[in-house]
């Protein structure tokens, strides 16, 4: 099947550039060739680099006073913002989630006998030292206990007054290894791609509180692990010396904000995000100072191109946010709920700048949950579509148009489109109480992750490029489009639809195809609830193109059309789908059903979960978690991940059964108990109530 190319022309640019003519080969996109063709040659991968690098160049132990008085990253990514013309930039104070954060001032690793070596050192690695470890000098025998995480690790072993080695997380041995057998610390090498470079030093930490222990703990890399556990296992008697200078100190939460406002709508605001902390001892270059780098190139260019008079200025506003990964967002939207309200998309860069063919990775585009159906995930695959293929060298060895840096790679952009997952700050957007649509760009999988190969040396220039000029592309098209583009956006996303569907319905046959044939009639139910919530989705996907439209009444018959014809779809479909059930059973020689609801179905179909005022806003999963620990014969549920899509389908509207049949058709089936069970527990937390309909 043929994908659609997105064929809309942003008309407020091609008013001002005239009518685009691209060169041949080179696809349409959504904005005219001439458009893309000024941003690409603004922006500038190698300013990105040079800003990730004077970032995150070196692993900088910040001095206690830093945490008091104000970030060194932060005030760097402020004056960059003023610098690029964003006059409406600031550094923003958020509440601390607690009085004091951990510091570590130095850390030292030993080995004392059979021959003196220093093996680790905060200075030269800032991963070496596992942050919550206390100020500590002890001498002691090193013992080898495996992963430690289970009592067997231990038998025969006497760890008490020494140091364990671990093959695993320190956390994981800490509570058996120094809380149950009296183990002074522990020096840990557990990193998340050691079969790809094992000498790189996984970041961690030990837990700290006023009823554990005081303890330590060290990374080290693999090979040295491995080492050590050869030697130890051999018989081999090694003596180490663990010093450690670390501290509570008081702190502040930053994050820094840029703003470009808009024209026409200055309340209607496109928000980027990219974490600047992950932890403020943590600082990564790829995770995620690229990102930040990133977005900043993306503010600079849409600057630069207003300033120059190369773009005409955006109609609606774009706000840049450098935060705290989760925790920052969080706090900004729960600070500035006026901020909130404003923000129509949200487009989140974490992990973006690694070299794609040195990190054997993809470019991925992380599309939003199933219960935030939108425009904009093909606005954005749209972009990523273009760059994959206009990137794609032809037999003369030369891109169709080239977006290289000139220090960067010439890697084509392997590129990938991946449904909704979690880990990064466009979960708070998708919160069902801020419902702000978020996509996420992200490298994956990346070699070094939270490891000390973090480093800018991973990073290529050409790749921060092409990020920061998709980001660029979709702001000019988001904030600068009004109802003109709308008509021939819902176009494209209609075609797409009809692409989606298609794909659903092969989804729903395959399903069918492949059923047991005792669970045959089991199987096809679902697979009809898959088709039939992928045409609730559609729907909803097409109707949020209405945000553009600004009451057009031409514009909303259009609309309507486009979402009748997406509705006469339905049967032709169902049927399509009934007649391979239907083959199906002559071939197992089994008489077909009917579709027809349970008992509990039906009983479920009129329980309606509705929103608490302890649930409006953004979700208290911190409150939440609290209430259900200390909850006597709490309901069991099993929904894992799901937990979140089933918070977001919850609108006053759809019952327990409605709920549990969206969730159902994204992926697996989940049980219509474990859904009911979930929701009794947000009940007895305070967060629903369930209504008989």
């Amino acid at each position: 099947m043929k994908k659609t190319i997105f064929v809309l022309i942003l008309i407020c640019g091609a008013a001002h550039f005239g009518a685009a003519q691209p060169a041949e080969g080179v696809p349409k996109t959504i904005l005219p060739l001439a458009l893309l063709q000024e941003i690409i040659n603004e922006t500038s991968g190698d300013l990105a680099l040079q800003n990730e690098i004077l970032i995150a160049g070196v692993n900088r132990n910040r001095p206690p006073d830093e945490y008091l008085k104000g970030y060194w990253d932060a005030a760097f990514i402020l004056a960059k913002l003023k610098e690029y013309g964003l006059k409406e930039s600031q550094i923003i104070d958020l509440p601390a989630r607690g009085p004091l954060t951990w510091d570590a001032e130095m850390g030292e690793l030993w080995i004392m006998k059979p021959n003196k070596r220093k093996i680790a050192d905060l200075k030269e690695i800032a991963a070496s030292l596992c942050s919550g470890s206390t100020t500590t000098d002890v001498t002691a025998e090193l013992v080898y206990v495996g992963p430690g995480n289970r009592d067997s690790f231990y038998e025969g072993k006497d760890v008490k007054g020494k140091i364990v080695l671990v093959n695993g997380s320190p956390g994981g041995a800490q509570q058996l290894a120094v809380e149950k057998f009296g183990a002074l610390g522990l020096i840990a090498y557990a990193s998340s791609h050691p079969e790809f470079d094992p000498d790189e030093v996984g970041w961690n930490s030990v837990r700290s509180s006023e009823s554990m222990k005081k303890t330590f703990g060290f990374m080290i890399s693999t090979r040295l692990g491995n080492d050590l556990r050869d030697q130890l296992e051999r018989g081999a008697k090694i003596e180490v010396r663990a010093v450690a200078k670390a501290q509570m100190v008081p702190y502040k939460e930053q994050m820094v904000e840029g703003l470009i406002k808009g024209k026409d709508f200055p309340n209607e605001e496109l928000v980027f995000t990219a974490h600047l902390y992950e932890g403020f001892a943590k600082q990564g270059a790829n995770d995620d100072i690229s990102g930040c780098a990133a977005i900043l190139e993306t503010a600079r260019t849409l600057q630069k191109l207003m300033d120059d008079g190369k773009i005409p200025p955006l109609k609606r506003s774009v706000r840049f946010l450098f935060v705290p990964e989760i925790s920052g967002t969080q706090a900004y939207l729960r600070k500035y709920p006026d901020i909130a309200a404003r923000f129509f998309a949200d487009i989140n860069e974490d992990m973006v700048g690694e070299g794609l063919i040195k990190n054997q990775s993809m470019m991925e585009l992380i599309q939003t949950p199933a219960s935030l159906p939108t425009y904009l995930n093909d606005v954005m695959r749209d972009l990523f579509e273009w760059v994959g293929t206009t990137q794609r060298n032809n037999e003369r060895s030369e891109a169709y148009l080239p977006i290289w840096s000139p220090t960067g790679s010439r890697d084509p952009f392997y590129y990938v489109i991946d449904p909704y997952s979690g880990g990064s700050d466009h979960v708070v957007f998708a919160d069902s109480g801020i419902r702000v649509p978020a996509v996420m760009l992200i490298v994956w999988p990346d070699q070094w992750y939270h490891s000390s190969g973090d480093l800018p040396d991973k990073s290529d220039s050409t790749q921060l490029k092409r990020v920061a000029f998709i980001g660029a592309a979709a702001a000019v098209f988001l904030a600068g489009g009004g109802p003109a583009e709308a008509e021939r956006l819902i176009t494209a996303v209609s075609a797409r639809s009809s692409d989606r569907l298609t794909q659903e319905l092969l989804r729903a046959e395959n399903r069918v195809n492949g059923a047991e044939p005792a669970k045959l009639h089991e199987v096809y139910k679902e697979a009809d609830n898959i088709i039939f919530q992928a045409f609730l989705r559609e729907e909803e996907t097409l109707a949020s193109t209405r945000f553009f439209i600004k009451n057009d009444a031409g514009l909303e018959g259009l609309l309507n059309s486009k979402i009748r014809t997406v509705q006469a779809m339905n049967p032709a479909f169902a049927r399509e789908l009934e007649q391979v059930y239907r083959s199906r059973c002559l071939k197992e020689k089994l008489t077909p059903g009917r579709i027809v609801l349970t008992a509990e179905e039906i009983r479920l179909g009129k329980l309606v979960p509705v929103k608490t005022e302890k649930m409006k806003g953004l979700f208290d999963s911190v409150g939440f978690a609290a209430a259900r620990r200390e909850m006597k014969d709490a309901p069991v549920s099993a929904l894992g991940r799901s937990e979140a899509e089933v918070r977001n389908f919850i609108d006053g509207k759809r019952s327990v059964l409605r709920i549990r049949n969206a969730v159902s058709a994204v992926a697996a089936p989940v049980q219509l108990k474990d859904v009911e069970n979930y929701l009794k527990v947000l009940e007895k937390a305070g967060f629903v109530t369930l209504k008989q309909r």
